[in-house]
């Protein structure tokens, strides 16, 4: 449509230069050849659009409207039709042609005509220029274009001021703190500064944690687990935050704090610290190489003698990514032990330490290597613009669903395992009430899996989810 309607363009600006001037000759015929040009672009797209389309015919009585059999096969024909595609809807049948007059004919396609436009704006949320009616023949007909799809990651980043512990401690001194969690924050003296490089010496700051522990408060929270559309799992996340009467505080540079996060899960000795920056609307995760979280096991020393010993090398943070993580993997002469984990049984493991030199959003997680990748597409039985995701329930991991630009009602995640079970979860917050769905799926089985929503209330929402993704 775009190339079509430059080509008008250029056609109307060269007949307008003919008859506006008096050009010599060469100039006339320089004019006509380019005019020739753009007749032969517009004729090319036009059967271009032609052959990319497909075609039916729907008729029904325009004062009495759509009925819900019509209305899906509307939906199905947008729903299946690729991107950049056209579809041609004949709106009169045969019967008709052969019945009435010309007259009434173009009566009936335009009254049906202007339903369809109306339906399509309306429910699919199809864009003027994208259904339009295409005179030719004896009868004008309704074309529909489907452009070329965008994605946007669904949901928001939502932290709730219950969820918000905070401490009080003096800095110049060595400080823990132990979250109603369990997890302890350790911060060495002398460690914090204003945002102007100002040492904060002996007065007492604020130390304010939130904890997403489990598979329910990330997904509440709006969290995901991936690093640039790459899987992650985790075995915990948090946001720190440091203040002064209320003014911003950081780690001075060089100075980190130690963490020590209650595993719920097996523990792995590839983990790392992730920090999280906002992307989309979301958190990403960006691996820092250099600051490693080893899983401490009890009754034992292995955390101090026999854990593996990574050489300090400069920091790839910004360039590390599943690809060279499984070279880095391959060429670690403890790439064997990496591959293993310290205990298959939580009763033996008792938490991750890890190191962290910065505040703000905090990761232990590692990549996941997904060897059978696919698209899960999910549709949803709801006109509202829904928060959905895939929660893993073998591996502690949270993807994001993408809204189809195309599709109000669908969404999609990329590259994610072939044969993992996993929960879907599809919901909208607004004030005290939710829209909510959900479905166990195996990821591969269906091409497209559909969700239906109920209404009930955000504290009954919270109270399904708290059930529903309890493993």
């Amino acid at each position: 449509m775009v190339l079509f309607q430059k080509s008008q363009a250029i056609i109307s600006s060269n007949l307008s230069l003919i008859n506006s001037s008096r050009p010599n000759l060469t100039l006339k015929l320089r004019i006509m050849k380019t005019y020739l040009l753009g007749c032969m672009i517009t004729f090319l797209m036009l059967d271009i659009g032609a052959q990319n389309a497909t075609k039916s015919t729907i008729y029904f009585n325009p004062n009495i409207g759509l009925n819900t059999l019509q209305k899906a096969t509307l939906d199905s024909v947008y729903h299946n039709m690729n991107d950049l595609n056209y579809h041609c809807f004949n709106l009169v049948n045969s019967n008709e042609n052969q019945l009435y007059q010309q007259s009434k004919l173009l009566k009936l396609v335009k009254s049906r005509a202007i339903r369809l436009i109306t339906y399509y704006k309306e429910i699919q949320h199809v864009k003027p220029q994208n259904i339009f009616i295409k005179y030719g023949g004896n009868l004008p007909s309704l074309w529909l274009h489907k452009p070329q799809s965008k994605l946007k990651v669904s949901g928001q980043i939502v932290l709730e001021e219950d969820d918000r512990q905070c401490f009080s401690f003096n800095p110049a001194i060595d400080n823990m703190i132990v979250s109603s969690n369990g997890n302890k924050f350790i911060f060495p003296p002398h460690a914090f500064e204003n945002l102007k490089g100002v040492l904060i010496g002996n007065q007492n700051i604020d130390i304010c944690v939130y904890e997403f522990i489990d598979k329910k408060s990330l997904v509440y929270a709006g969290l995901t687990t991936d690093s640039n559309g790459e899987m992650l799992e985790t075995g915990g996340s948090f946001y720190i935050e440091a203040n002064l009467n209320g003014e911003e505080l950081k780690l001075r540079k060089g100075e980190s704090y130690t963490v020590e996060m209650k595993l719920t899960r097996k523990g792995f000795t590839d983990m790392f610290t992730y920090y999280g920056g906002k992307k989309d609307g979301l958190i990403d995760w960006t691996v820092n190489r250099n600051e490693r979280s080893r899983a401490v096991l009890l009754n034992t020393n292995i955390s101090q003698d026999t854990s593996p010993v990574v050489e300090q090398l400069p920091n790839v943070e910004l360039g590390f990514n599943q690809i060279n993580y499984r070279q880095w993997k391959g060429e670690d002469e403890y790439g064997d032990i990496l591959d293993n984990t310290y205990t298959n049984s939580i009763q033996e493991v008792d938490f991750y330490e890890m190191s962290a030199g910065k505040l703000g959003w905090i990761n232990c997680d590692r990549f996941y290597e997904v060897k059978e990748k696919t698209t899960l597409v999910v549709k949803i039985t709801s006109d509202e613009s829904m928060v959905v995701r895939v929660v893993f329930k073998d591996i502690n991991s949270v993807m994001p669903c993408y809204s189809n630009s195309n599709h109000k009602d669908m969404y999609e995640v990329p590259n994610i395992p072939i044969g993992e079970k996993v929960m879907l979860v599809a919901y909208s917050v607004k004030d005290e009430n939710a829209i909510f769905g959900y479905k166990d799926v195996t990821i591969g089985e269906n091409d497209i899996e559909n969700i239906t929503v109920t209404k009930l209330t955000k504290n009954r929402f919270k109270s399904a989810l708290s059930e529903l993704l309890s493993f």
